[in-house]
């Protein structure tokens, strides 16, 4: 089982992707990489990034409200 972590609503200059640490547990405990990695499995790899890498990307970009790809720039 994982722990929630504890949120403290405090005057901070946060950026968006702070919120990303409440869904870092549930990642890990679902082993959300290397499911996605299976899926892919059978796809031929780029030497740079795998297929799971760019899907676990797009996924994080849903979760920060980015509305496309270049917002990462």
């Amino acid at each position: 089982m994982f722990k929630i972590p504890a949120i403290k609503f405090e005057d901070q200059q946060l950026t968006s992707f702070a919120g990303l640490v409440i869904y870092q547990p549930l990642f890990q405990n679902l082993n959300l990489k290397a499911q996605l990695k299976k899926c892919f499995n059978h796809l031929k790899v780029s030497e740079i990034f795998g297929h799971y890498i760019i899907m676990l990307l797009v996924i994080f970009h849903l979760l920060l409200g980015f509305r496309k790809l270049r917002d990462l720039d």
